[in-house]
């Protein structure tokens, strides 16, 4: 089988949520649309792999251009079965300038294309190919309300939990720490035995202030806290998980596999997220997933659910799916809760078929 034609789309999709990280910053801090690169592989064989990257703020087009110019040839008349080998090819085309960034988030969509290849041509779901760990995927959901008073949270929260959401995961971050914590604590009473939240921060906080959050945290009974410091810290890391009660989870904007591999070696992360889309795709992850469950460590990658519930359901170190509806109308079906878990699609690959609108949408 050989790849004879890589094509790209270009789609702006608004989101039904967009909101700020806390009531106190009068500026909006999270988008109102996100750009979605589709990427469309046709094989030889009659197959079509399907794979796409999101970006949230600057760079989609540039992202689109390094696939069409650079990232397509390196693919096209290859074995679209052999991922791993196109992503090392990849690596190595882009080490001159740097593979981290727009490269890596280019190379995603079409290494994403390549394993939805490959489960096809073996005629079976991704998540069986992977090592079919299970046939369904624990989730909690992400972005609901976000911005928005801690009822507006709990509100939103509402129809997740009733199709088995086990957390919320809310952002933090604002200019006004306390105003940040006693809304972490009015959600937590709100979902009351309901759901357990996780909070995020995206490396805003300094070690003094994430200290007292966590133990603050501690006494609200949050399940994690994601990425209170900037990524490059590690001695505050170090600290930071050495008196948390609390799993500290770090990874959402580690841009290299190998900064996850130093942090799991330490030792003192228990939960590393890694993003499928800043890391390069799928193949990066499984080696991510691969160290961290020989270290015992839980991996619950960030967002993308159309592509993160096969790994869930594909490897036993990926542990819960981060639900997002950001994509639902791009990929209408997608995501399905049974029994309190979502069920990956049936149908061979991804199992993803692109809506028949989405023209209204697309960019250039």
């Amino acid at each position: 089988m050989r790849l004879t034609a890589l094509t790209t789309d270009h789609l702006r999709v608004p989101l039904a949520r967009p909101g700020r990280v806390s009531l106190t910053d009068p500026a909006p801090a999270g988008p109102t649309a996100i750009d979605v690169i589709l990427v469309h592989a046709e094989t030889d064989a009659g197959l079509a792999g399907l794979g796409f990257a999101v970006v949230v703020g600057p760079g989609a087009a540039t992202v689109r251009t390094l696939i069409d110019a650079e990232v397509s040839p390196l693919v096209v008349g290859t074995d679209p079965r052999q991922p791993e080998r196109r992503f090392a090819a990849a690596e190595a085309h882009f080490r001159g300038v740097g593979f981290a960034g727009l490269a890596a988030r280019a190379y995603s969509a079409v290494d994403v294309a390549l394993w939805d290849l490959k489960a096809k041509a073996a005629g079976v779901p991704l998540w069986e190919l992977l090592g079919a760990a299970r046939p369904a995927a624990p989730f909690f959901v992400s972005d609901v309300a976000p911005g928005g008073s801690a009822a507006d949270v709990v509100k939103a929260a509402k129809p997740f939990l009733k199709q088995g959401a086990t957390a919320v995961r809310i952002a933090v971050g604002g200019s006004d720490v306390r105003a940040d914590a006693d809304r972490v604590r009015e959600i937590s009473d709100g979902l009351g035995e309901d759901a357990a939240v996780c909070v995020a921060a995206d490396g805003r906080f300094d070690l003094g202030t994430a200290e007292a959050l966590t133990h603050f945290f501690e006494d609200v009974g949050v399940e994690w806290f994601e990425d209170p410091l900037p990524a490059t810290d590690t001695i505050g890391y170090a600290k930071l998980a050495g008196m948390a009660e609390i799993p500290i989870a770090v990874g959402s904007m580690f841009a290299t596999r190998d900064r996850f591999f130093q942090t799991i070696r330490d030792g003192v992360i228990r939960v590393v997220r890694p993003d499928v889309g800043r890391l390069g795709g799928i193949t990066p992850v499984l080696k991510v997933a691969a160290v961290a469950e020989a270290y015992g460590v839980s991996v619950s990658p960030v967002r993308l659910p159309e592509v993160t519930v096969q790994l869930a359901c594909g490897l036993p170190a990926v542990t819960r799916v981060d639900r997002v509806d950001w994509l639902a109308d791009v990929f209408p079906g997608a995501l399905r809760a049974t029994d309190g878990k979502l069920v990956p699609p049936a149908a061979p690959g991804l199992g993803l078929e692109v809506a028949p609108d989405v023209a209204r949408w697309r960019v250039g």
